[in-house]
């Protein structure tokens, strides 16, 4: 992964943990987004991604992982935000989504793990922010944040890969 991954952790009582939650966090298009760490399996740098043909630009391939082959979704391309991760520098993000097929969402890179307070997340139509795309691509957004001067919106998964297939 390219730069540094810096995780910030919640304070350690019970009671304090229930009020922050964790975002995977990674640029797209120039700007901040992110994924709910507990939705997100495993990060692989440099994933060796093998073209499926006939796909839409959205799927960029599939991935071996060992006994998964995770469809890889180019995030930047889906949303219209990007050409596309560049393959020798992109971050795979493993998506945790229960027993779905694997489903693996390329991203430039990963900046990092940040802690936020539950009073700094909204749901996105309450959110004073406006998203480069279509907010129901998102599942929440972090208002204030210490790592970005701008709003940071949180992907939503099952929306993702939804209308990754529909683009395949």
């Amino acid at each position: 992964m390219s730069g540094d991954i810096s995780a910030a952790t919640p304070p350690e009582t019970t009671e304090n943990r229930r009020e922050w939650v964790e975002f995977v966090r990674f640029p797209l298009g120039g700007r901040a987004y992110g994924l709910e760490l507990g939705r997100v399996e495993q990060i692989v740098s440099d994933p060796d991604v093998t073209p499926v043909p006939q796909t839409g630009p959205a799927i960029a391939g599939v991935t071996n992982l060992g006994s998964e082959l995770p469809v890889v979704v180019d995030a930047g391309a889906l949303l219209g935000l990007a050409d596309g991760a560049p393959a020798d520098e992109a971050t795979l993000l493993l998506l945790d989504r229960g027993d779905a097929r694997p489903t693996g969402l390329l991203v430039e890179e990963v900046t990092g793990i940040d802690a936020h307070h539950v009073d700094t997340v909204a749901v996105p139509h309450e959110a004073a922010w406006d998203p480069p795309v279509g907010r129901r691509w998102f599942r929440a957004v972090v208002e204030a944040s210490e790592r970005t001067d701008e709003p940071i919106g949180v992907l939503d998964l099952d929306v993702l890969v939804a209308n990754a297939r529909d683009q395949s």
